[in-house]
């Protein structure tokens, strides 16, 4: 068994034809309709928690538009890969220029453009500009009593006065750079929208992130271009306080630049759903053998587990490879341990700790069941684990009380004594130590 899932692969032109397991592909047709038939300036916000495939979907969209049936433009931008930059314009700019045609006069005169733009909205410029002309006065980087006389002071009097009356002037290069990028737009879009995803927003520095919505709205804004933004609006609401304090209101704070929300689609009925679509393509892609009657102990485990912890895509991906170490030691054989290894895998994840304490016996059951939460997980459709109300529970019970009467007290009171007549072995432990040597990355 791999130790992780194969990297699921997107072609350019594949859309959802091969990787659409979550069948979100008429979603993203309803995406494309509503972009395609609104003439306004359109920001739209894709709302998901981390872990839950959002950067795939928008891969996965991204191949569908550019498909025969659609031939739309798209563009794809990490935010937090691109974080570095002093400032966001530079690199939306940045991404735009890359699909224009460079031979086309057009294209230098927007690149010109772009640069004048810059100096004037660019903060670091206007920095830089004070620090030439005041010698350091204007930004504190020059002291009283070292040398720095009125004559900067007054040379740096006359650079602010400069600035503002240059403020009209630098809202006729703004609005001449919009106009300039709408028309850019139209004619490589070929007259359709461009489609400009945004992907990590969440993830970047709060400064970038907010800097980059402001200039979205205030520089980019056209119909031409729609923007998608790709994030968890929990996060980015905590990211408005960071910036502007706890009392601050993120969602009026948004209405600002956000026209319209919507939320991944997602399977949930009794018999499926997404975490256990994604939990099964991955044993899959790892090459787990789903056939064996121990492996579907352990396929069932796993899926009533994630759903009672539930856990993220990633948590899930993460939780396989510590299951697959358990699988390539051995650790599944037994229908006891299949059960049980899924948990422990899980634990790791949630609860490292936990592990280090089951390791070295340092842990009773009643505290694990506080310490993990598992009071609640009861199979309320069988009676034959009492007392305590789930085949995992009453595994791990059995599995870890150290008191030869309170164990002979335990088997007595079971239902299942007739098949656990004799003190165990700890492989609760065992398991334990082996996913302790193996440490996370």
């Amino acid at each position: 068994m791999k130790l992780s899932p194969a990297p699921i692969t997107i072609k350019e032109n594949e859309g959802f034809a091969k990787n659409d397991i979550f069948k979100r592909e008429l979603f993203a047709k309803s995406l494309t309709n509503i972009i395609k038939n609104c003439d306004d300036e359109l920001v739209i916000a894709i709302d998901a928690p981390w872990g839950s495939g959002k950067t795939t979907f928008v891969k996965m969209w991204r191949g569908m538009l550019k498909s025969d049936e659609y031939k739309i433009e798209s563009i794809y931008f990490d935010a937090y890969r691109n974080d570095f930059l002093d400032d966001p314009f530079l690199a939306l700019v940045g991404e735009i220029y890359q699909l224009l045609d460079k031979t086309n006069p057009a294209t230098k005169k927007f690149k010109a453009q772009a640069i004048a733009t810059l100096k004037v909205i660019s903060k670091v410029a206007v920095n830089v500009g004070l620090r030439a002309v005041s010698a350091g006065v204007v930004d504190g980087t020059a002291l009283e009593g070292a040398g720095v006389g009125s004559e900067a002071v007054t040379v740096a009097d006359k650079y602010l006065e400069s600035r503002i009356d240059s403020v009209e002037a630098d809202k006729k290069l703004i609005t001449d750079f919009h106009n300039t990028l709408t028309k850019a737009v139209e004619k490589m879009a070929d007259g359709k929208k461009l489609i400009f995803i945004i992907d990590e927003l969440d993830r970047c520095k709060p400064s970038f992130a907010l800097d980059l919505l402001e200039k979205i709205k205030h520089i980019f804004s056209t119909p031409n271009i729609v923007f998608v933004l790709v994030m968890n609006r929990k996060q980015i609401n905590e990211i408005i306080k960071l910036r502007y304090g706890q009392k601050a209101e993120p969602t009026l704070y948004l209405q600002k630049f956000i026209h319209l929300w919507a939320g991944l689609p997602q399977t949930l009925d009794r018999f499926s759903s997404n975490r256990k679509i994604y939990l099964n393509d991955c044993l899959w892609r790892m090459g787990f053998k789903q056939n064996e009657s121990t492996n579907n102990s352990a396929i069932q485990s796993f899926e009533e587990l994630i759903e009672y912890y539930s856990l993220t895509l990633r948590d899930i991906e993460r939780s396989l490879t510590n299951f697959s170490i358990l699988v390539n030691l051995g650790y599944n054989h037994h229908h006891g341990y299949a059960l049980i290894a899924p948990y422990l895998s899980i634990i790791k994840v949630l609860y490292p700790q936990i592990i280090k304490s089951l390791a070295v016996e340092k842990i009773s059951y009643e505290e694990l069941l506080d310490d993990t939460k598992l009071h609640d997980l009861i199979d309320r459709y069988s009676e034959c684990w009492e007392p305590e109300g789930h085949e995992l529970r009453w595994l791990l019970k059995y599995y870890l009380i150290t008191d030869n009467e309170e164990f002979a007290a335990f088997i007595e009171q079971s239902k299942q004594m007739s098949i656990r007549d004799r003190r165990p072995a700890n492989i609760v432990k065992n398991m334990c130590t082996a996913l302790e040597t193996f440490l996370e990355g």
